[in-house]
């Protein structure tokens, strides 16, 4: 299968209307980006999300909501390239890479009470759309003292 680059720049650029549209609370748009047979997967707590409706109630009951357009977020800079960097307002930065309708998103969380976790995302998308989805989420912790010696200090923001 050859590499087609509108293909792969179309699912990018699904992909970061989505997450956008997730962070504006932008709900119809984010459904429409959703394939009608929309399932996401959260391993962690062992849930499957069924069905674009579902997905939306969770967006709309949210505790504390998911900030919104108005938060107060910097936003980070766009990389071209294999891997591509987008804008999220509501998460410190964004890096999806993959080919075809296969890819990974990378994404930094910055919750209501100020705590940052990192959520890693494996899409597929069918049609154009969202059709699967199984994200990991991962609070951010300072390494031990124990092994500074042997390691790197990576920049905050950086996500991969």
């Amino acid at each position: 299968m050859g590499h087609d680059m509108t293909t792969e720049t179309r699912a990018r650029d699904t992909i970061s209307r989505y997450i956008q549209a997730i962070h504006d609370q932008d709900l119809d748009t984010m459904s429409s980006l959703q394939h009608p047979d929309f399932i996401e997967d959260w391993p962690q707590s062992r849930e499957r999300i069924r069905g674009r409706a579902n997905f939306r109630h969770i967006i709309e009951n949210y505790p504390g909501g998911l900030g919104g357009a108005d938060s107060d977020v910097t936003m980070d800079r766009v990389i071209g390239g294999d891997d591509h960097w987008m804008v999220a307002p509501t998460f410190a930065m964004v890096r999806v890479s993959g080919t075809d309708d296969i890819h990974t998103a990378i994404i930094k969380l910055r919750y209501a009470g100020g705590e940052e976790w990192f959520m890693v995302a494996l899409i597929e998308l069918k049609d154009g759309l969202i059709h699967r989805a199984t994200s990991f989420f991962a609070p951010t912790y300072e390494g031990p003292e124990w092994r500074r010696e042997w390691v790197e200090r990576i920049p905050d923001g950086a996500g991969g």
